[in-house]
């Protein structure tokens, strides 16, 4: 793997306005942001740096700005007006306004929009070289784009970055170092000025979504009935893999960063101040205030690691290698509003029981059985809720006992059957709550 540390070439102050202005049209069009930013953009765009990477036509002008609070990052593709463009179709408009440089005017767009443009963005930053007509959309969410290129090598551009290491790409960039396989191996990574700005990593061909095979799986039951072992889509084996690479994946962290001694009782008191502001009503439920003084009472050692921070089957993939972590927590995730529920008292990294991506996977697995049961049956009527409480409770057995089983885990992990179930359910409430105030948009 190697890593692009690319340098900052200055640009004129004309050349820097028009730059602003370009970001600030871009995080209009932007899905996710139009919305934080609010009418205004939240203000005047300041580009903190700009780096020609590719003088000439096509070229390419790359661009670090900061922006209501945030810092935003944007490759700017460079046309000649009169040039054809190969846009990727998505069904967004791509071109963003225009730029008078050194080789004159250019028509500027999002070059993650243009195949050729990518292709050569990819060459410039990882020295590999893809065909253009092989490029092609993979993902494209809030904070980052994904192309894929000739189905070889995805190729990530952040669009949202910090002042630093990323830390989702921290925690991939460890594990890779320290072995663990389940991962679509790293090829580069982006770099300027200490920011992560885009990794090149292998592509995985033929990959499922972990959400996606449930949702099958679970679909099949409601369709035939009976035990969730004799349907078609039985997920009980992978449930049992994805259990174990789970376990593989946390033993990687600690290996990568180390573990500190846990605290339950500080656990239990950031379990009730996450839940609080989210969700006041489950606090009061008699269930959830008999968990909660069972949680108090416990006397167990227990450790914390780095964790993955949201993790869910969304956030897995299974190929015909196995299962793989496809995607990292980041410093803004939803489960950052439960961050109470850490082991450090510093700005730092957080600390976590190794149970908490446990309880997320648990809550994961139960939440793909409703949705499908809301989804064949809104008004309830069909009963579907015994197939799922069968589903479910055959893969969180498969889930655990393929996690359980690894040879090491027991380090990671309280002992006792009671007190993985008093723990893993706590963190499960706080998943739960989180997922609802998402939905519900607080």
């Amino acid at each position: 793997m190697s890593a692009a540390e690319t340098g900052v070439v200055d640009v004129s102050d004309s050349a820097r306005a028009a730059l602003a202005d370009l970001v600030s049209t871009y995080a209009a069009r932007r899905p996710g942001w139009d919305v934080e930013l609010g009418a205004g953009g939240a203000g005047p765009v300041r580009v903190l740096e700009a780096e020609m990477l590719c003088p000439g036509r096509p070229g390419i002008v790359d661009v670090v700005a900061e922006l209501g609070g945030r810092l935003v990052h944007v490759a700017f593709g460079l046309r000649a007006p009169e040039e054809d463009t190969w846009f990727i179709p998505d069904g967004d408009d791509a071109v963003l306004g225009s730029l008078v440089d050194d080789d004159g005017a250019a028509v500027v767009f999002d070059a993650t929009r243009d195949a050729a443009v990518s292709a050569m963005l990819l060459e410039r930053v990882s020295g590999e070289v893809v065909q253009p007509s092989l490029v092609h959309n993979l993902r494209d969410d809030k904070g980052s784009v994904t192309l894929a290129m000739e189905d070889r090598i995805a190729f990530t551009v952040y669009n949202e970055v910090v002042d630093g290491p990323r830390p989702d790409l921290e925690l991939f960039l460890a594990l890779d170092e320290v072995g663990f396989n389940h991962l679509a191996a790293p090829l580069a990574v982006w770099r300027r000025s200490g920011r992560d700005l885009g990794v090149a990593q292998e592509y995985l061909a033929g990959a499922s979504s972990g959400y996606a095979l449930a949702l099958t799986s679970v679909r099949d039951l409601y369709a035939s009935g009976g035990p969730p072992e004799l349907a078609g889509g039985d997920f009980g084996a992978e449930a049992h893999r994805l259990g174990t690479m789970t376990a593989r994946m946390h033993l990687g962290l600690d290996k990568a960063f180390g573990r500190r001694p846990g605290d339950v009782g500080r656990w239990a008191v950031g379990i009730e101040d996450a839940l609080r502001p989210l969700s006041t009503h489950v606090l009061e439920r008699p269930d959830v205030e008999e968990l909660l003084v069972e949680l108090r009472a416990l006397q167990v050692s227990s450790q914390a690691i780095r964790t993955h921070g949201d993790f869910h089957l969304g956030r897995t993939c299974r190929t015909d290698q196995g299962w793989y972590v496809v995607d990292f927590a980041t410093g803004g995730s939803p489960t950052s509003m439960a961050g109470a529920v850490i082991d450090s008292d510093d700005e730092g990294p957080v600390y976590r029981s190794p149970l908490a991506d446990v309880a997320d996977m648990l809550w994961s697995l139960e939440h793909v059985a409703t949705t499908a049961a809301d989804e064949r049956d809104p008004s309830g009527r069909d009963g579907l809720s015994e197939l799922a409480d069968a589903w479910v409770a055959r893969n969180r057995r498969a889930f655990l006992a393929g996690y359980l089983g690894v040879p090491g885990i027991s380090g990671l992990v309280p002992p006792g059957r009671e007190a993985l179930r008093i723990l893993t359910a706590s963190f499960e409430l706080v998943r739960a709550a989180v997922h609802q105030a998402r939905l519900s948009g607080n």
